[in-house]
């Protein structure tokens, strides 16, 4: 399938590229406005994290700085780091945000440009000795959360959302793996109560376990929401996941005394989180 990159993501690949998280140019931002340019950006993660951020969710350990912005997510795996390019800045056709994914030596770089409310809309990765496109794109709907993905890369994926009282109730996947090949389609729904859990359980921690609790593998842009970066959070906690053909995994939550999420189990994995 004939991919097709915007200016804007070819504008991040050559700043990205020369930059690598390296001191950023001094060119003032003023010399690529023009009129009628949206609103500065603003990144405020009290809009995400409405009662305060996790400092740890399974295996991520969560850095803020003295402005509240998140600066490093570690894994047992994984080193990340944040880098913030003048976050109210009006200059559209420059990337907002840098983030840096280490692992066993190699360095991954995603060059994430920002929507008016402060969430990524385009994202292009670079990669060292990579030349292949791989971008996403991500919209949202009037409450800020996300309705639409898309990966481009050696396949093109597309994820739609589908939300019920703001939590998402089904999400379908569609895979084009060439152009020869036909489109899959795959289809999942969420549910909020079970028999196990009668009442839906209010999401006060605002964690999205993207992969494990929707079936959306976002990859290490994962780690861009625990940023304040890819919208809000569902209204309630999944408590099941049921494929097409109606099979279901469950998710089992326990909690603090303050409501808070201390860990989910689901099969024999346990995610833990810290407050």
């Amino acid at each position: 399938m004939k991919k097709t990159i915007t200016i804007a993501l070819l504008t991040a690949a050559v700043i990205g590229a020369t930059s690598f998280f390296s001191s950023c140019s001094n060119k003032n931002d003023d010399d690529w406005i023009i009129d009628r340019r949206p609103d500065p950006v603003t990144i405020d993660l009290s809009k995400v994290f409405t009662n305060g951020m996790p400092k740890e969710v399974d295996s991520m350990t969560i850095q803020t700085d003295e402005r509240g912005l998140v600066t490093s997510i570690k894994t047992k795996d994984e080193m990340v780091s944040f880098k913030y390019i003048n976050t109210k800045t009006r200059a559209i056709v420059i990337p907002n945000v840098f983030m840096k994914v280490e692992r066993n030596g190699k360095a991954t770089v995603y060059i994430m440009y920002l929507n008016n409310n402060g969430f990524v809309r385009g994202c292009m990765i670079e990669q060292k000795e990579n030349t292949k496109e791989d971008t996403w794109r991500f919209t949202y709907n009037d409450n800020d959360q996300l309705i639409n993905i898309i990966h481009s890369a050696d396949d093109y994926k597309e994820f739609t959302l589908t939300y019920k009282d703001s939590n998402i109730s089904e999400i379908e996947t569609k895979t084009i793996v060439s152009q020869t090949t036909t489109r899959k389609k795959d289809t999942c729904k969420v549910a909020y109560t079970s028999t196990a859990t009668p009442t839906p359980i209010v999401n006060k921690g605002n964690i999205m376990l993207f992969n494990t609790t929707f079936g959306i593998d976002i990859g290490a842009m994962k780690y861009a929401y625990y940023a304040g970066l890819l919208g809000k959070a569902t209204k309630n906690l999944p408590v099941q996941l049921i494929d097409k053909s109606g099979n279901k995994t469950n998710f089992t939550w326990t909690f603090n005394s303050n409501g808070f999420p201390t860990s989910m189990t689901s099969g024999s994995h346990q995610y833990k989180f810290v407050w």
